[in-house]
């Protein structure tokens, strides 16, 4: 263990801040919830559909802006001059955000014909509409957060993050409730609050980015051959987060139609499971940015040293859960609520948590080398194949056959995050025989 101490090091530099900016992400959707649920339970219900509606369209370009980071920690390996990508790599952002509003717009002018209750339709268009236009501002944020990552810089853009969570909690109330000769606006107040922090915490990132490290003068802007590897690298991320992000939302839908506390408890599952990955998708970004670094480099020892270091601090971590999960599943689901009916469906699966929680944390910290290996695509396949093809069948074999009802679709869940560990890990061998059998081609040449 003293071997990865230096790598233990370097992996929790750069995945401490990570950990505040992905904890920021949550909290301030859960204080929208809060506030939401707070007004009134029509606007709880307008948001929640809005946002999920919302999100299937913004994940997309989402993930595309994660190859920013991943082909740039390449390019500094390689000794590439990486700052004059800068004004592309945001440039790219604001296209992309072009792109996602008109679809959303679109959406947004569609909503009454989709057949949501009559009551709930010109709220639901009313707040998508509003925030629909701060995805300028956050992929804004997100295109420059993940260069300042491919350059290790990770403090600022995550610790602002962590603070704009309470600037939302308290728009939030102001606009929502009204203070002072400030009117209640209700959800539009709610939207108004979410296109502020949005569009701050793109303005903020770069002024900071343009005072701090660079030079306007010095930078020449070609798009060509960085764009494409962007894409490359960046679309197959937001395609899987697609098809996942899609895959949970059915699972809920079923078990909802089965009853509505099913939702209610796989929402309560999923947000306890958003805490505790924090930390293993962390670390799975520092995987990323120092193997991304030395596949450029072409360092294979430290590709591997820094892999396996990942790998072994994320299950730490995991085990840690786990234990937890296994000892005192009544106190977790309890946080929550203590409505007996919740907690006696709730309970074994949290339960099961502990084994999910073990796949998770490998398989994510595995698909963190495959992205600084620029395998972006074969990841996205380990993940969407295991998912649709085998956890999600499996899910509705053990639902509707064996009667498991919601414990089926997560056992199936288990089994897939399992399988995408074995495949990720198969992907990753082959590679290092690849690069290995390069080394010696060139060694003896």
């Amino acid at each position: 263990m003293q071997k990865f101490s230096k790598y233990f090091k370097e992996i929790g530099k750069i995945a401490a801040p990570i950990v505040a900016g992905n904890l920021g992400h949550v909290l301030i959707g859960a204080t929208d919830v809060f506030v939401a649920a707070k007004h009134s339970v029509d606007t709880l219900s307008a948001v929640a559909i809005a946002n999920s509606v919302f999100f299937t369209v913004f994940i997309i370009g989402l993930g595309i802006l994660n190859g920013v980071s991943i082909v740039l920690s390449n390019y500094r390996g390689e000794r590439k001059e990486t700052k004059k990508y800068f004004v592309i790599s945001v440039i790219l952002s604001q296209i992309l955000a072009s792109v996602t509003v008109g679809i959303l717009l679109l959406i947004t002018y569609c909503i009454p014909y989709i057949g949501f209750e009559e009551k709930l339709v010109p709220l639901i268009q009313q707040y998508m509409y509003i925030t629909t236009f701060s995805v300028f501002g956050i992929y804004l944020y997100q295109s420059i957060k993940e260069f300042l990552q491919a350059h290790e810089i990770v403090l600022f853009p995550n610790l602002f993050l962590t603070v704009m969570v309470f600037v939302n909690l308290v728009l939030n109330f102001v606009l929502v409730f009204g203070y002072g000769n400030i009117p209640a606006y209700g959800i539009t107040g709610l939207a108004v609050a979410t296109l502020i922090v949005r569009t701050l915490l793109g303005i903020v990132l770069i002024i900071y980015t343009r005072k701090v490290i660079f030079d306007y003068k010095k930078q020449e802007i070609s798009f060509g051959q960085y764009i494409r590897q962007v894409i490359k690298n960046g679309f197959p991320v937001g395609a899987g987060l697609l098809l996942e992000f899609l895959g949970f939302n059915i699972i809920t839908v079923i078990v909802g139609l089965e009853s509505g506390i099913f939702a209610g408890i796989n929402n309560l599952i999923f947000t306890i499971i958003d805490i505790t990955f924090m930390i293993p998708f962390a670390i799975s970004s520092a995987i990323a940015i120092k193997v991304g670094y030395y596949n450029g480099a072409k360092n294979f020892d430290e590709i591997k040293n820094y892999g396996r270091s990942g790998l072994i601090l994320s299950a730490m971590f995991v085990l840690f859960y786990s234990v937890i999960y296994l000892t005192i599943p009544e106190h977790i689901i309890g946080i929550f609520t203590h409505d007996k009916e919740i907690v006696r469906i709730a309970l074994p699966i949290v339960t099961l948590l502990a084994l999910f929680e073990i796949a998770d944390g490998i398989q994510i910290s595995l698909s963190g080398i495959l992205k600084g290996l620029k395998l972006t695509k074969q990841a996205t396949l380990c993940s969407v194949a295991s998912y649709w093809g085998i956890g999600i069948p499996l899910g509705f074999y053990l639902d509707y056959a064996f009667e498991m009802s919601l414990m089926g679709f997560w056992v199936g869940l288990t089994v897939a995050l399992f399988i995408v560990a074995i495949l990720e890990y198969i992907v990753i061998i082959r590679k290092y025989r690849e690069i290995t059998v390069n080394y010696e081609k060139k060694y003896i040449c």
